[in-house]
């Protein structure tokens, strides 16, 4: 029973922060909209240098070209987009000068990899580190190997740096 919510729960966080990461406004840069409203504090930064590394390996399938980081706040999310259905990207962290990780999907190999502190329920761990506007995240991410649900949870270390304008 864990392992199956283990899994509903890595599935399910990757999906939401794939989608609740896109960036489908023609308005991103913070210039407010056309109806009066007042300019926001978002601020989109995409095709600059990106690396996303597991065990070691760049991960095959992720078009880094599709990478991009927003900052709205003091909230950071960099996500992906979809390569064929296939990996996939998308990271939560905390803004500031000690950034936090606060939820990070993976899609490896079709399999839906995690790293989430929430409600007590603790998946995978990451670690960040800032070099001027370079976000370089470290850690391991866990989730079920869809191929053999029933072995058990997999995880993957994981590298991912990331400028943010």
């Amino acid at each position: 029973m864990k392992r199956i919510l283990a899994v509903g729960v890595g599935v399910v966080g990757c999906s939401l922060m794939l989608v609740g990461c896109s960036d489908n406004s023609t308005s991103s840069k913070g210039t407010g909209s056309a109806t009066g409203a007042a300019p926001t504090s978002v601020a989109v930064a995409s095709g600059g240098k990106t690396t996303v590394k597991v065990e070691g390996n760049d991960l095959q399938g992720l078009d880094l070209n599709t990478v991009t980081c927003v900052r709205q706040g003091d909230t950071i999310n960099i996500a992906s987009g979809a390569v064929s259905g296939q990996q996939g990207l998308g990271v939560v962290m905390t803004g500031g000068s000690t950034p936090k990780v606060q939820s990070l999907g993976m899609v490896v190999d079709g399999n839906a990899l995690a790293v989430s502190d929430n409600m007590g329920m603790k998946t995978g761990s990451a670690d960040v580190k800032v070099d001027g506007n370079t976000y370089t995240i470290t850690g391991e991410a866990a989730g079920a190997d869809m191929k053999n649900p029933m072995a058990g949870m997999i995880s993957k270390k994981f590298e991912i740096s990331v400028t943010c304008k």
